[in-house]
């Protein structure tokens, strides 16, 4: 039964909330640093990306192996590209094999090509930014026909598919509406995101910061909580980007203290680096992708996964405006209009 393992991952949160225990329920390992597009917004910066070296098949098996042992519920595989490797069904095998719900993050290009692999997965999220134009204008020409085709591919596999979607300056309410258009036909979900600002170490003649006016971006904000209230089939729920619409700073700012939040903004407490885990391709161990790139992080190539995890903390970040981890944390705080969100999403991937 497809829900039986969801059911698995509320009993462990239950347990680990009443222990107190910090428990790595959700993971995300980054596979590969590689990447066969270049969108000019990626956070991850992967063609600049120098002298890096993949993990080998054993060391991810060795991984998976030792967050099944730390209590992982949910592993979600990202890059990079993860389809740029070969041995993921080995991978995707080893999870499911240890219990783990299997996603993952892909561009969908090479979907066409690896539905050995895609076929072993739990679920699958795709990244698709709107209709033709600016999607191959954010992610490369040509890019559109084959996303498209993967989403296509994935479906006809009877896989839980959802749409990643970056929200950039040149982003509009009519491409949201052509998403969620798209999303419906084919029944499916649709998640939107502001792309990750930040200061790389890792730089490029090519860096591109993002930027995105904060009115348009609120606009944007303010759009998707009003189709997702008309019952638009928008995975993250109308609270989530209701939260990050009300950002008491400028957009440029990513995230927050509390001590220099004021009182009236409402948010709820972060989970991440507690119950949710990012592993960069690197070893490097982040609460979330909010501290990529920061050289303090933990390692698990040098401390081992055990102690990373036990290291890792947030230094004093309280709060940030990205819709997906406002919902997680919503989530993981018990809200109740959520919880029933998150079982819509899970009876949808179940039918």
């Amino acid at each position: 039964m497809r829900l039986m393992p969801y059911l698995k991952f509320m009993v462990k949160l239950l347990v680990s909330k009443v222990s107190g225990i910090k428990t790595p329920l959700v993971v995300i390992l980054c596979v590969t640093n590689r990447c066969n597009l270049s969108c000019w917004y990626c956070y991850g910066e992967h063609p600049y990306r120098k002298d890096w070296t993949d993990f080998t098949t054993g060391e991810l098996l060795s991984i998976i192996n030792g967050l099944h042992k730390s209590g992982t519920q949910i592993l979600q595989l990202q890059g990079g590209e993860p389809l740029m490797r070969d041995d993921l069904d080995i991978v995707i095998k080893e999870a499911r094999q240890r219990g783990m719900i299997c996603d993952m993050v892909t561009n969908g290009t090479l979907i066409a090509r690896k539905q050995e692999a895609i076929r072993l997965l739990n679920k699958i999220c795709i990244s698709l930014d709107g209709p033709e134009p600016i999607n191959n204008q954010n992610r490369g020409r040509g890019s559109y026909a084959r996303i498209v085709e993967g989403i296509e591919i994935a479906c006809s596999l009877g896989l839980p598919v959802r749409i990643s979607s970056v929200l950039t300056a040149r982003s509009s309410k009519e491409d949201i509406d052509w998403l969620l258009d798209f999303t419906r036909k084919r029944k499916i979900s649709v998640n939107f995101s502001p792309s990750f600002e930040f200061t790389s170490p890792v730089r490029g003649k090519d860096f591109k910061p993002h930027e995105i006016p904060d009115t348009h971006l609120r606009s944007l904000f303010a759009h998707i909580i009003r189709r997702k209230n008309e019952g638009a089939a928008v995975q993250f729920t109308a609270r989530s980007y209701d939260i990050a619409s009300k950002w008491p700073f400028s957009y440029q700012k990513r995230t927050a203290s509390a001590e220099k939040t004021p009182a009236t903004f409402i948010y709820p407490k972060c989970y991440h680096g507690r119950y949710v885990f990012f592993i960069d391709s690197d070893g490097s161990v982040y609460p979330c992708c909010n501290f990529w790139g920061r050289s303090n992080t933990p390692n698990i190539k040098r401390l081992g996964l055990k102690q990373s995890i036990s290291y890792l903390n947030r230094e004093n970040c309280a709060s940030c405006h990205i819709p997906a981890y406002i919902d997680r944390n919503l989530f993981f705080s018990g809200t109740p209009g959520v919880w029933w969100n998150y079982a819509l999403e899970m009876m949808r991937g179940a039918r």
